[in-house]
């Protein structure tokens, strides 16, 4: 069941005869559907870099915190065919983004730019995959990992590799760290083929060793099948040290890490890969996976697997979401490849749980491989209580999408651009044709999260208050996290230590009833650690866990 959640400073909210009553004058769409949205590409969005043809900018995308220090989220977007170098060597772009969506200014990153001093090779296409990674060195500024799935490094072709870069607050890069079967002290066996690095992600400390940890997707890995051309996939678990080489590493598979799933040939199973958060209330961060080639209900319409960790990397239980599986009542086509991308973002509906945005590039609505991406709003088991979808026929998105444009190809959770309380999204969609073919393009999507009842709710329907999960989590410095109640009443939020103790109060005042109150932590001045947010009213107190980690 949802709640009817009501927006700060945007609803009235008047209690008679045990109901709660929202004047229609203030409803808002159905969570997950479109706003607004903002287009960036080679002719929108204030973006002044140099796109060519085919280099497919927004194969990947992802947020990479506040590089500039401006209070707005910056991301970092692949161009997979760019040719700096030499063909199809890759690169990667950061933006600096202003709160509407538009680019503030960039700074590339190449075989030839950016202060990136790594060798890459041709066809290594660098920027297949990025992820924001935390502050992995402890220098303050946010690092990323970047994914080159036709590096070479070992016996074979396409073995594929990951690149750390440690970057400066400009976006340039002040020293790199390469991972592959020959680099970075990692020492698990990859094979000619695999595509190590297809997909990335920032997973926190996992292993509570106080640095960032990471998953890597190897979607043609031949775990379970037989090689060459199985193509189960697989994702990597690597414990990093702080100079972004592997201190060691977990593989999960059709074969290992205590995942019991069954994965087919051509499955493609880290596909994608994305962090969401404490799923089950374990203190132990969960991921989910991409099988874009899973044939559940008809070929090649995908899936996506929620695995819920261990603290070793290994999986403990797991949940998959198919056309068949996993309470997901939306309706995938052959060649959908539902997963393709994923990602976190945030708790979008305020049920307390996470929900997670999925890509299926090769939907049809409106035209051919269009493309869309779907908002799945989770339960703590990983299965789905309700979705929205968002393509050029649905979801309240009014952009303009062409044939073969594969919006979805990629997704990134970016927190609250806008700041409206909500949380909003970047969406690929590599094969755009804005000032030539095949240049790609990212759209910016902020969101809706607010129910809209089609009567009104009893006044149980609630309970007595909301408090939604901090993001991002794990934070460094910052993270935001959002209450209500449902009785007007005097609130205090503290955040304490694991020993109990209060080392911050975060809120102390009387609150309206039904208005949500967002409150902004500042970690800057605490050691990395697991803490809590403590909040207390007169009719309730209730409380939720966070990492920092620096």
């Amino acid at each position: 069941m949802r709640t009817y959640l009501l927006t700060a400073t945007k609803t009235i909210v008047t209690v008679s005869i045990g109901l709660l009553m929202v004047p229609n004058s203030t409803l808002r769409a159905q969570p997950g559907t479109v706003l607004s949205h903002q287009k960036i590409s080679d002719t929108e969005g204030g973006f002044t870099g140099t796109l060519e043809d085919l280099d497919q900018w927004g194969f990947s995308v992802a947020a990479v915190g506040d590089l500039d220090g401006d209070g707005t989220e910056d991301i970092a977007v692949g161009a997979v065919q760019d040719e700096d170098g030499g063909p199809f060597r890759g690169a990667v772009w950061i933006l600096f983004l202003n709160a509407n969506g538009t680019v503030k200014s960039h700074q590339k990153i190449s075989d030839t730019e950016g202060g990136f001093t790594g060798t890459l090779d041709d066809f290594d296409f660098f920027g297949g995959s990025v992820a924001g990674v935390g502050d992995l060195d402890g220098d303050g500024t946010q690092d990323i990992a970047v994914g080159a799935v036709g590096d070479d490094d070992g016996p074979l072709f396409n073995v594929g590799a990951v690149w750390v870069l440690f970057l400066n607050t400009n976006g340039t890069v002040k020293s790199h760290q390469k991972i592959s079967a020959t680099a970075g002290g990692f020492t698990g066996t990859l094979d000619g083929g695999d595509l190590f690095g297809t997909s990335v992600a920032g997973l926190g400390d996992l292993d509570g060793d106080g640095i960032q940890d990471i998953a890597v997707g190897a979607q043609s890995d031949d775990d379970g099948g037989l090689p060459p051309d199985a193509n189960r996939g697989a994702v990597w678990v690597l414990f990093l040290n702080t100079n972004g080489t592997v201190k060691s590493h977990q593989k999960i598979s059709d074969t290992e890490g205590g995942f019991t799933g069954t994965l087919e040939d051509l499955d493609h199973f880290g596909g994608s890969v994305a962090a969401v958060g404490d799923l089950d209330g374990d203190g132990t961060q969960d991921i989910v996976v991409g099988a874009f080639g899973d044939d559940d209900g008809v070929d090649d319409s995908g899936a996506v697997w929620v695995l819920f960790l261990n603290t070793n990397g290994t999986v403990d239980s797991h949940q998959k979401i198919s056309n068949t599986e996993g309470g997901f009542t939306g309706t995938l086509d052959q060649l959908e490849v539902f997963g393709i991308s994923v990602a976190g973002v945030g708790d979008l509906d305020g049920d307390g749980t996470q929900d997670i945005v999925v890509g299926a590039d090769g939907d049809n609505d409106g035209g051919s491989k269009r493309g869309a991406v779907w908002v799945l709003f989770l339960n703590a088991d990983g299965t789905v209580d309700s979705h929205q979808k968002i393509s050029d026929t649905e979801g309240g998105f009014t952009g303009t999408l062409d044939n073969i444009d594969f919006f979805g190809h990629s997704v990134a959770g970016l927190g609250d651009l806008d700041g409206d309380g909500t949380q909003d999204t970047a969406v690929g969609a590599h094969l755009d044709d804005d000032g030539g073919d095949g240049r790609g393009a990212v759209w910016v999507l902020f969101l809706s999260d607010m129910v809209v009842p089609t009567e009104p709710a009893p006044a149980d329907t609630p309970g007595t208050h909301v408090l939604e999960a901090a993001y991002p989590n794990p934070f460094n410095p910052e993270a935001t996290f959002r209450f209500a109640a449902y009785e007007q009443q005097s609130v205090r939020a503290d955040l304490v230590d694991v020993l109990g103790r209060v080392v911050a109060m975060l809120f102390e005042g009387d609150v309206a009833a039904g208005v949500m109150q967002t409150v902004r932590i500042d970690g800057a001045g605490l050691p990395s650690g697991t803490y809590a947010i403590r909040l207390t009213g007169e009719t309730f107190s209730d409380a939720l866990t966070l990492t920092l980690l620096k």
